[in-house]
């Protein structure tokens, strides 16, 4: 479940010396990985606010996480929204298998490359 090494930036190269800092003690986004990840794929799909609700997380941690998460193929859009806690809609996620990563890159791929 690891990022190998977090292979997102956790600060811009123009940052403060402090942003950098900071950024380096982050060792958090492993344990997030794997807490958004067993909520998944233990309850099955849903939206950024209840993940955050059975993680244990705060809804702004995992609304930075799903994103990552997505690039490295653990996580995927359904399609679907659902009712934040707000009353708002927000997307629905989903653990993803290999198959299932696989056909959503296709779809991204697809929609991306449109030309208008």
């Amino acid at each position: 479940m690891s990022a190998g090494g977090y292979a997102f930036p956790r600060a811009r190269t123009h940052d403060p010396l402090t942003s950098k800092l900071a950024a380096a003690a982050v060792t958090t986004a492993d344990s997030h990985y794997k807490a958004i990840h067993d909520a998944l794929t233990g309850w099955g799909p849903m939206g950024k606010d209840e993940i955050a609700a059975l993680a244990g997380l705060d809804p702004s941690q995992v609304a930075r996480r799903l994103p990552e998460m997505r690039r490295l193929g653990l996580v995927g859009l359904t399609g679907e929204t659902v009712q934040s806690r707000s009353g708002r809609a927000e997307r629905e996620w989903q653990a993803m298998d290999q198959q299932e990563t696989t056909n959503e890159r296709t779809i991204d791929s697809h929609l991306f490359s449109r030309t208008s």
